[in-house]
């Protein structure tokens, strides 16, 4: 008897029974949840070749952010509110975790020119993913060498050694170890006291939430070439089937993604939360990472499945 999504209680999100799936080798984990900010963006001023409309059309919804910031940070300093969010940067897109709520307070806290706040909680969240990357996927590492000299600790404060663990677990996506170290610098320098960071504090919490983008964007982002998505799938992110037991997928990505097919479609639940819909059963063909990549790139829209698809096909069958 062949086991299908149908069978499974949560479907393509029944993590548990997914190695059980006859179609299992045709399908990848979609990963679906973000978070991004491109407020910045809409701030700034319109391009010079720009026609006359798309100038008015920019124009006004640069005012409804303004608006919009007013009414989060109030109008008193709202010169300094929009010049900080400009320079500040669009926040990167990165899936949904434990660091997005706190990411989001420390850019904030910048915003409205509390920048030792801002620079404080800048270092702190570097340090905190440090420790969550750690903590969190230690066990899966006890053959390690460095496995002893983590197991026993609760936290560390000591970013080189956290790094070259992470580093040599292979954990850390392509050039993160140095924004970290970098970070770590700030942070020694700026937490610890130093009358010079008075002179600087401005520029040091921007540079350090700077730095704490291009982590959360590189470690937890979509589009920065990480080593566990399937390359070619423009607009949507599939880990690599071989990427699938590899423990920082496996602990922060997987759990946040869909089990599909390339033929799946997505809908807006009642609640305001999307949600996969894929056909029950693809048959037995295996597809190799390329080869999915290939049938996502190439799908016909008209094949992509829908809600009534899947109801018409509900109904076919009764």
């Amino acid at each position: 008897m062949r086991t299908t999504i149908a069978d499974l209680i949560s479907g393509t999100y029944d993590y548990d029974g997914h190695s059980r799936l006859a179609d299992r080798g045709f399908r990848r984990y979609h990963t679906f949840s973000f978070d991004f900010d491109s407020t910045p963006i809409n701030l700034e001023d319109p391009e010079e070749h720009w026609d006359e409309q798309a100038k008015n059309n920019y124009a006004k919804n640069r005012a409804q952010e303004v608006e919009r910031l007013k009414l989060e940070h109030g109008g008193r300093h709202i010169e300094m509110v929009i010049k900080n969010t400009i320079d500040l940067g669009p926040k990167s897109m990165s899936f949904l975790s434990y660091h997005n709520a706190l990411h989001e307070q420390a850019r904030r806290s910048f915003v409205t020119g509390a920048y030792y706040p801002a620079l404080v909680a800048a270092c702190a969240l570097g340090e905190r993913i440090l420790n969550h990357l750690v903590l969190d996927l230690r066990d899966s590492f006890k053959a390690s060498p460095h496995y002893k000299k983590v197991y026993r600790k609760d936290s560390f404060d000591y970013w080189p050694l956290a790094v070259t663990v992470l580093t040599d677990w292979e954990v850390l996506a392509n050039g993160v170890e140095a924004d970290f170290l970098a970070l770590g610098d700030l942070r020694n320098r700026s937490i610890h006291f130093n009358p010079d960071t008075y002179q600087s504090l401005r520029g040091d919490a921007l540079t350090a939430l700077h730095r704490l983008d291009k982590i959360i964007a590189k470690q937890f982002g979509y589009f920065g070439r990480q080593p566990w998505f399937i390359e070619n799938t423009p607009g949507a992110q599939f880990i690599k089937r071989d990427y699938e037991t590899h423990p920082f997928v496996r602990i922060y990505i997987i759990p946040r993604s869909g089990f599909v097919g390339p033929l799946y479609g997505m809908e807006l639940t009642p609640e305001g939360h999307w949600q996969h819909l894929d056909h029950a059963d693809y048959g037995g063909e295996g597809l190799t990472d390329e080869a999915f990549a290939t049938r996502v790139r190439e799908r016909n829209s008209k094949n992509v499945v829908t809600r009534e698809m899947i109801e018409q096909n509900r109904k076919s069958a009764g």
